[in-house]
Formats: C-alpha cells, structure tokens, sequence
C-alpha cells in the first residue's frame, strides 16, 4: 500500500511545476545550478536534496547515499551534468528514505 501512496506522491510532484534553481556563472563561464541547502533543488525534471557539507544526495523516496568523488560541491553549485550525474547515483540508492536517514 505505502508503494501506492509513495508513486501517487511522485506523480502529484511531478505534476506540480517546482521552481528551478537559479543558474549562475562558475568562474569557467561555463553556467551552474545553484545548490538550496535548506530544501529540494530542482533542475529540468528532477528534484533533489543535496546536502553539500555531508557530501549527500537523495532522490524523493530513496535512501540518502554520497555525492559521487568528483563532483565538487563546496562552492555550492554544480553543472547541469553533475546534477544528471548526482540524480542517477540518487536513483540506484533505492529504498524508502526520508529526511531523518542522513548519515
């Protein structure tokens, strides 16, 4: 049953048009997604929740796992490949995770 309600939920968010991330200028010139650390940051069609100073990202309904070694986030953004990036390692943690799963 709670498989239901999670994929209705992820239908209802998918729906939902969520505010993008702001896009800035990395110092390359190349453009950057700017990381929210208090909540989900969404780009394109995906939405995460990135937690920079644990080295941690989570998909909605998957468990938390770690940012991939060579994505750098402590300047608090990424390129739109790191997000993709970041989004498949997210996906492939599987699971039912939540906030309180952390590490």
């Amino acid at each position: 049953m709670s498989k239901w309600i999670g994929l209705s939920a992820l239908a209802l968010l998918a729906a939902c048009d969520v505010p993008q991330a702001p896009m800035v200028t990395g110092p390359d010139g190349q453009p950057r997604i700017q990381i929210n650390t208090s909540g989900l940051t969404c780009y394109d069609t995906r939405c995460l929740d990135i937690n920079p100073a644990a080295r941690s990202v989570r998909s909605i309904g998957n468990r938390t796992t770690g940012i991939p070694s060579n994505i750098n986030v402590n300047d608090g953004t990424v390129t739109p490949s790191e997000f993709k990036q970041m989004g498949v390692v997210a996906s492939l943690a599987g699971g039912v995770g939540s906030g309180s799963d952390r590490g």
